[in-house]
């Protein structure tokens, strides 16, 4: 949803006089900023009075129960100050940026990438990246995404202190790494991104729709993100990066770099802690790196949230364990069993929020079916059952649990393994998700899709950088390129 612009004055006055900086709203306060981003379930008294459409109806709510992480102030703040200083150098009425953009422009005229460093007398722009890293399951993407989502994703300017300014204005975007390590799917994850938010088509015109050569797209890329003013990025399964070994010509760190950080806009990475640990051990002459060995430091150890698995007397574990068990939802008042139950729940979940979530509604959904279908309900039910806890682990649960075992011995390597579905290289939290995951592997393996060879390498025409001009006509100039 775009939003129009409203404009607030910020306290750090290097802030203000920019309409990109002013349309964006600080949440000041802690408290409030955690109960936003809070979502508990509305367990209703009569949960177990009412027909089991709606018992089940009730229990999806847990689908959806937010507990935020401890990090969350912490990487609001940090998230909010890096958009907000790198927008100061970004004033869509500076000749600076003017400059950069036009800059930005003839190196996609000329089929490259942008670099600052051929257009000497401009500022540095370089701006810094942070990463989030922890275990697969552990809710890095749901913090980031949280977070994100308390600025709107876009905003629509008219004009700016009586000066005409009919531009939109892309906050945030949050993309995934491709797992193929193809230039083309990560451009196209790019764009895809940008057109669902603002209802553009520059996948159509960049990759689906003609032949250009990865130098091209890259360009491109640089081109929209200036275009529409993106704030701040999110680049989701950095990991992915380590399996581009084999493949020529895949997307570097480096590449990061020049995409985003180099043209002053700040990256959110988010990676596995494992995949953390290998990048560290890449040598200078690896691919997967680039050519400047230091970008291993400058984008993956300055600045880092790590989560850890939650520890069972944890604040964290516990909120998220209350939540998902709400009162209206035990059935069965005698509570006796229930450290012995909390204690199973962790040792089963360990700690992973992705499973406990998906264990907990699956184990009140057995409850809910096992209630309804018998006469006599009197006695003999018990949400609080270690043992038909265990039942619906094992049930729900089998596909995934050698994964688990290997995380409870702490070998995270062979965790992210066997967790990881072996086609899409994303993470499966249940037998259902696995055998989807297998199911469509299958499924395409049977279908293939054809894919045109011209694609990554190709030297076709090269696209407009105008947002009024089609590709077709770009070599006829740049026209009135859009700031």
């Amino acid at each position: 949803m775009i939003l129009p612009a409203s404009y607030n004055k910020h306290l750090d006055l290097n802030l203000n006089n920019n309409p990109l900086s002013e349309s964006i709203q600080v949440e000041l306060s802690n408290e409030k900023l955690i109960d936003s981003l809070t979502i508990l379930p509305n367990a209703q008294d009569n949960y177990w009075q009412l027909p089991e459409v709606y018992q089940m109806s009730q229990l999806r709510q847990l689908s959806v129960v937010n507990s935020p992480h401890p990090y969350t102030q912490a990487l609001y703040n940090k998230i909010m100050s890096l958009k907000l200083f790198g927008y100061t150098h970004r004033n869509p009425f500076s000749a600076e940026t003017v400059k950069i953009n036009t800059n930005i422009s003839h190196s996609l005229r000329e089929k490259k990438l942008y670099k600052p460093e051929n257009y000497p007398g401009l500022a540095p722009t370089t701006a810094p990246s942070v990463l989030v890293s922890g275990e697969s399951g552990t809710g890095k993407t749901t913090l980031i995404r949280s977070v994100l989502s308390k600025t709107p994703q876009a905003v629509q300017h008219s004009s700016y202190k009586g000066t005409p300014f009919n531009k939109k204005q892309l906050n945030w975007l949050s993309i995934d790494m491709p797992a193929t390590g193809s230039p083309k799917a990560l451009c196209a994850n790019f764009f895809k991104a940008v057109d669902d938010v603002l209802g553009t088509e520059h996948k159509k015109e960049w990759v689906d729709k003609n032949k250009f050569g990865a130098d091209v797209m890259f360009g491109a890329v640089q081109h929209v993100a200036m275009k529409h003013f993106l704030g701040l990025i999110h680049i989701d399964e950095l990991q992915f990066i380590l399996g581009y070994k084999k493949v020529e010509n895949s997307p570097s760190l480096q590449l990061l770099e020049s995409l985003f950080n180099k043209i002053g806009i700040p990256v959110i990475l988010s990676c596995t802690r494992q995949g953390v640990d290998l990048f560290q051990t890449l040598k200078e002459d690896d691919h997967r790196i680039g050519h400047d060995i230091t970008i291993v430091r400058r984008m993956l150890s300055d600045r880092q949230f790590v989560l850890g698995l939650n520890k069972f007397d944890s604040k964290h574990f516990n909120t998220l364990f209350n939540a998902l068990f709400p009162r209206a939802f035990i059935l069965d008042t005698n509570t006796t069993r229930l450290e012995e139950f909390r204690s199973e729940f962790h040792r089963l979940s360990c700690g992973l929020p992705a499973i406990m979530t998906r264990l907990a509604l699956l184990h009140h959904e057995a409850v809910q079916h096992d209630f309804n279908k018998v006469t006599d309900q009197s006695k003999g039910f018990t949400t609080l059952s270690p043992e038909l806890l265990r039942v619906v682990y094992d049930q729900q649960f089998s596909l995934i649990d050698p994964a688990l075992i290997a995380l409870r011995k702490h070998n995270a390597e062979k965790f992210e393994s066997l967790i990881r579905d072996k086609s899409t290289k994303k993470p499966t939290y249940s037998n259902s998700e696995k055998l989807e995951a297998e199911n469509v592997a299958k499924l395409q393996q049977s279908n293939p899709t054809k894919v045109l060879k011209t694609d990554d390498n190709s030297k076709g025409t090269v696209a407009s950088v105008s947002s009024d001009l089609s590709s077709d006509e770009f070599l006829q100039g740049i026209g009135n390129d859009e700031q």
